[in-house]
């Protein structure tokens, strides 16, 4: 099995986050901190889908009323408000916190954005709405003025160590830091969540065929210099 499998985050607190800012942003949503919509961007790789899931299962439980069906069908129904309304209604009925809709890769530019705006001013906080996208312009600015925007921007190597090392520990590898620091900075380019367990998966298996590991050097510190006054 994969790594990325095996090791999917189970909650918010297990994720990859590219800075502190971020973390404690999605958590503070997560335990209704704040409250309100969500749009998260950032490239491919950085964990915006899982981290959805993972919020909507933190604020609404394992039986959270979610709708994540494509994006067009649902704003297509010509009684879409009204349909949002009695989900909102059903899910207050059943005990449950909110009802959310779930729009992945989203892009108003085939869809008017008129009755999703509508809804959501209309639902109040019965409703949270949730958008990922790798290009936040590509969403009406109708849509993104009512979302608190929260950027996923490429994922540094050193943000990945820390999880990296507990998998390798966990599947009976151990390999001093600045090593796997090494091959993980070789996928640096892509800041992709994707790439760096996949790397992973490349050493378990040199591992359990009893291979070489890779050659690497240590990662040198980058100096700073600091000019005089």
């Amino acid at each position: 099995m994969k790594v990325q499998d095996k090791y999917t985050p189970r909650n918010l607190d297990q994720v990859i986050y590219p800075n502190t800012a971020t973390a404690l942003r999605i958590q503070a949503f997560g335990t209704r901190q704040l409250e309100g919509h969500v749009l998260m961007w950032g490239p491919n790789g950085t964990a915006k889908t899982s981290i959805a899931h993972l919020l909507i299962a933190a604020i609404g439980g394992a039986d959270a009323a979610v709708d994540d069906v494509d994006y067009d069908e649902l704003l297509s129904k010509p009684d879409f408000t009204q349909y949002i309304k009695n989900s909102c209604s059903l899910s207050n009925l059943y005990g449950q916190s909110k009802f959310f809709i779930l729009l992945n890769e989203f892009d108003t530019s085939r869809v008017n954005p008129h009755k999703l705006w509508t809804a959501m001013d209309q639902c109040g906080n019965d409703l949270m709405v949730i958008i990922t996208t790798n290009e936040p312009m590509k969403v009406h600015r109708s849509i993104r003025s009512r979302c608190t925007e929260i950027e996923m921007p490429a994922m540094p190597a050193k943000n990945v160590l820390s999880r990296a090392q507990q998998i390798l520990s966990s599947e009976g590898l151990v390999l001093p830091d600045q090593q796997v620091l090494h091959y993980l900075m070789t996928k640096q380019y892509s800041g992709d969540l994707r790439k760096y367990f996949a790397v992973l998966d490349e050493l378990l298996f040199l591992h359990s065929t009893k291979q070489p590991m890779p050659p690497w050097q240590a990662v040198k510190p980058k100096m700073t210099v600091l000019s005089g006054t």
